[in-house]
């Protein structure tokens, strides 16, 4: 497992996959992000980050690339916005991007692996404003990344694939040589899994159940469990507890305590919902309604402008990433420009 870093270019080619640097663009309180491409996002320490997954088109072919990127949250501003990692592939979609926020000077870690190939884990960003590749392996039968986050000094992430499931730890530098790799149990996909400072969580393909321990170099010690009453479809850990997504007669959003095991459902719905969690708080976007709970019923702090992508929460306020739909000119002719537009919506009740 040999890190290596990238340097901020402007653009990489060729269908291999392969991370790179994009140009610093502008902040606003409502910040438009691109297309209708799969969110994930999160808020920490001051900033809020997301990854936009999504296919490119050119003339004679189709890639799939995540941009990452960050804004400073100030009061219930977005500042600063950048662009410092691209992962780019044409071996196909990229169904396991995921990203947290370390919570120090707006870094991120980040993966993005595919059906048929395990993408790279990267850290971002040094002093000098680059990323470091912690993780990286093309071959379709190495473990899939699916879930990364910091962990003290270290990067941590859970893995899958035929020969089980893995938490991969390793130093956010370059050329680092302590890299590990331990088996832990399960069969987690995407969604289903997510590291935090001191916790690991994650749940099986098609399962019903939610494992979750503390992460070291060695793997996952203390793993506990809990039934969550239905399928689990996306676990998100933070410090404290775990949220889940479950499929069970309709939707319905748990929280599970990591000391005690109790299992609370804090909302239920007929659709599925995005989720987030940060310090103490969970948000959920149902529809055009933004809801937040800090261990009871989740209420109602906000109405979307369009549907909801993703949203994302640093345990005090709310960031929901709307999809808009205009009307406008191109190329002398009206049409239809879907965006997404992303802001803060809300403080947590």
């Amino acid at each position: 497992m040999q890190p290596r870093t990238i340097t901020r270019i402007a653009a990489c080619a060729g269908g291999a996959l392969a991370a790179c640097a994009v140009a610093t663009g502008s902040a606003s309180a409502a910040v438009s992000i691109g297309g209708w491409g799969t969110i994930s996002a999160d808020m920490g320490g001051g900033a809020l980050v997301w990854a936009d997954a999504q296919a490119a088109k050119t003339k004679t072919f189709t890639y799939w690339r995540a941009d990452a990127e960050r804004m400073r949250v100030s009061g219930n501003r977005l500042r600063s916005r950048d662009e410092p990692v691209a992962v780019r592939t044409s071996a196909g979609p990229l169904t396991g991007t995921d990203i947290r926020a370390t919570g120090t000077a707006r870094g991120f870690v980040l993966t993005a692996s595919g059906a048929a190939f395990a993408g790279p884990v990267t850290w971002c960003c040094t002093t000098e404003g680059l990323e470091v590749v912690v993780s990286s392996d093309s071959d379709g039968a190495a473990p899939h990344p699916y879930a990364a986050g910091m962990d003290g000094a270290r990067v941590r992430w859970i893995a899958g694939g035929p020969g089980g499931a893995v938490l991969g730890s390793a130093d956010p530098v370059e050329n680092a040589e302590r890299g590990t790799s331990a088996a832990i149990p399960g069969r987690p996909g995407p969604g289903l899994a997510s590291v935090a400072a001191g916790i690991a969580a994650w749940g099986d393909v098609g399962g019903s159940i939610v494992r979750w321990g503390v992460p070291s170099d060695a793997g996952v010690s203390d793993i506990r469990q809990a039934s969550q009453g239905g399928r689990v479809v996306q676990v998100r850990a933070v410090p404290g507890f775990i949220v889940a997504v479950v499929r069970a007669r309709g939707w319905r959003v748990t929280r599970t305590d990591a000391a005690t095991g109790a299992v609370r459902v804090i909302w239920r719905g007929s659709a599925r919902p995005k989720v987030a969690a940060g310090g103490r708080a969970v948000a959920i976007g149902a529809g055009r309604a933004v809801l937040t709970s800090r261990g009871g019923a989740a209420r109602k702090v906000a109405n979307a402008r369009g549907p909801i992508a993703a949203v994302a929460t640093d345990g005090s306020r709310v960031a929901v990433f709307e999809r808009v739909s205009r009307k406008a000119k191109v190329k002398a002719r009206t049409r239809t420009v879907r965006t997404t537009a992303v802001r803060i919506a809300g403080r947590v009740r």
